[in-house]
């Protein structure tokens, strides 16, 4: 089974641990005590340029990877997990997996020592999203979602909590499990008031119900989806798919989503030409998306040749 898959980031950063300026009696009886201060605030600086926030950051995914890899690099050449410090394996293990550098399973494995020397760390929240987003590159779909599963037991907040059940919805739909699907994007949508994630959600329900065979639910959902509208880098208007925070595991994933949101378009038209050529963009996406997911063996192909099907009915092909 070839999955589904998009994620809207966390956090833009890790927040690197707080850390008092060392004093004479620190370095006494820590001879590391510096040296792991001071390679942190390094990579920390190396991740968060002053000339940029966070936010303007997160919103550049190319920058903030090159930026990742880039403090992953100062971390390991400072001598890494050698330094045998949690921080410190906090830090570089969401750098690695952040940096999307080849080395997720490098990056997991650090997380997960680091979360068992401190597993009530105020960074555990983050550092079980990063392994599941790292989970994910790997196709390992039940260690992404029991990794998303750890994120909630120790997340509060309210809109990464929302966020998380949408990301972890998306990861039930990978392993084909439709309910589990459907009742996490629920749960997003109703803990939800960031319209961002509202958005994702919705996207991720409406393809869901598809996939589930109701068609007409699915298409309500897209709807409600496709009226959520967001700027770019550029100051275009998008759709939340097209956001830069967005990806999609295998990328042709992409054309599903679009093809049902312009069947949900058609269905809402006005006009005959409006209707027509939603529809006709519709039978565009279906066609790429079948075009790679076919060969792929997608577990999805048949489902999208039946919305293809409905499209070509509904436009008077045959």
């Amino acid at each position: 089974m070839t999955p589904s898959r998009f994620v809207a980031s966390l956090l833009a950063l890790l927040p690197v641990p707080a850390f008092a300026a060392p004093g004479i009696w620190d370095a006494a009886r820590d001879p590391h005590f510096v040296a792991t201060e001071r390679v942190l605030t390094q990579a920390l600086r190396a991740r968060q340029p002053r000339e940029i926030s966070p936010e303007a950051l997160a919103a550049l995914p190319v920058f903030e990877k090159s930026l990742a890899l880039r403090a992953a690099t100062i971390l390991e050449e400072a001598g890494g997990e050698a330094l045998d410090d949690p921080a410190v394996w906090f830090y570089l293990g969401d750098s690695l997996i952040t940096a999307d550098h080849g080395q997720d399973e490098e990056g997991i494995r650090i997380l997960r020592r680091a979360l068992a020397a401190e597993p009530d760390s105020p960074e555990a929240a983050h550092a079980w999203f990063q392994i599941a987003i790292g989970e994910n590159r790997l196709r390992d779909f039940e260690g992404e979602r029991a990794a998303y599963t750890e994120a909630l037991r120790v997340q509060w907040d309210r809109n990464q909590r929302a966020n998380i059940f949408m990301n972890r919805g998306e990861a039930s739909m990978s392993l084909g499990q439709l309910t589990k699907a459907r009742a996490d994007y629920e749960t997003a949508l109703a803990v939800t008031d960031d319209s961002e994630t509202h958005a994702l959600a919705a996207w991720g329900l409406a393809v869901a119900l598809a996939r589930d065979e109701d068609l007409p639910d699915a298409l309500r959902r897209a709807w409600e989806a496709v009226s959520f509208r967001f700027h770019d880098l550029q100051g275009n208007v998008v759709s939340a798919l097209e956001l830069p925070s967005v990806f999609y595991t295998p990328e042709y994933e992409v054309y599903f989503y679009r093809a049902l949101g312009a069947m949900a378009a058609a269905e809402h038209a006005d006009k005959a030409d409006e209707r027509k050529t939603e529809l006709e963009y519709a039978i565009a996406q279906w066609q790429r998306y079948l075009a790679e997911a076919r060969p792929a063996g997608d577990h999805w192909a048949s489902n999208a040749e039946l919305h293809l099907l409905w499209c070509k009915r509904r436009l008077g092909k045959r």
